[in-house]
């Protein structure tokens, strides 16, 4: 019981079609909601990696120290 073949009304798919690129295209340019819930970020810098820290004296010696007494450096 297969129904009989209907014509493809090519007008009406292209212009089917082109209404559905229309629409995609319109909500892609929309701008994402903002939740208030979550809080804008803002950039945070690089971390250098395998880089020396840049603080001296005596706290960052025993720092290093403790960390190379530890196995950790």
């Amino acid at each position: 019981m297969e129904s009989p073949p209907q014509e493809l009304d090519e007008e009406k798919l292209d212009a089917a079609i082109a209404d559905m690129l229309r629409e995609d295209a319109g909500q892609q340019n929309v701008a994402p909601m903002k939740r208030p819930e979550f809080p804008d970020l803002v950039p945070q810098e690089e971390v250098r990696t395998g880089s020396k820290p840049k603080v001296s004296g005596f706290s960052a010696n025993l720092r290093q120290k403790w960390a190379e007494l530890s196995g950790a450096a």
